[in-house]
């Protein structure tokens, strides 16, 4: 009895949604793909071309934002370490049990918990998706998985080995100079 109701309700209501569509010509690939997802709907309903690029700039400095606030979380400092026995020729497997022991080296001061290889293992499997295995060693990082480090270097913010770091404020106006 109720379907009948709202059967003409539901195709009245598609009948008078408006038509928009998403151009993929707006589509930025340097920013990462949820700022896309966010932004592109937005971009689409302005007419406006200075509207759109001061949009586009305010969603590039979001993206470096976000960059520089996950440059500085745990699962980065993880990858510098990572990196850092990458770049230094380390022997080809990287083990957890090295990556925490350099770990506490370097942070051990600016952490109140227990530093333990379970957590440092727990931060690379869970946060950073890379796959572990068991060795007779103990559990080291899967070779296959080192090819997913430069897309993490960047997704976190950390540049080349011995390179220059941008000061933020060249991070910050530097997405705005090239969109106008």
């Amino acid at each position: 009895m109720s379907e009948p109701r709202t059967q003409p309700v539901c195709s009245n209501l598609h009948a008078t949604k408006p038509k928009c569509t998403v151009r993929e010509n707006l589509v930025d690939r340097t920013i990462e793909p949820r700022l896309n997802q966010i932004f592109i709907p937005l971009l689409s309903i302005i007419a406006d071309q200075q509207a759109r690029d001061d949009l586009r700039a305010l969603a590039r400095r979001y993206n470096q934002e976000m960059i520089a606030e996950r440059g500085m979380d745990t699962e980065a400092q993880v990858l510098e370490i990572i990196q850092g026995m990458v770049s230094a020729s380390y022997p080809s497997t990287l083990s957890i049990k090295e990556i925490t022991s350099r770990f506490m080296e370097k942070h051990g001061n600016d952490y109140e918990r227990k530093i333990t290889s379970k957590w440092i293992g727990g931060i690379i499997c869970k946060k950073l998706n890379l796959k572990t295995y068991r060795s007779r060693s103990g559990f080291v990082i899967h070779e296959a998985e080192k090819s997913k480090l430069e897309r993490l270097y960047e997704k976190y913010g950390i540049g080349p080995k011995g390179a220059p770091e941008p000061a933020p404020e060249e991070m910050a106006t530097a997405p705005a100079d090239s969109a106008g």
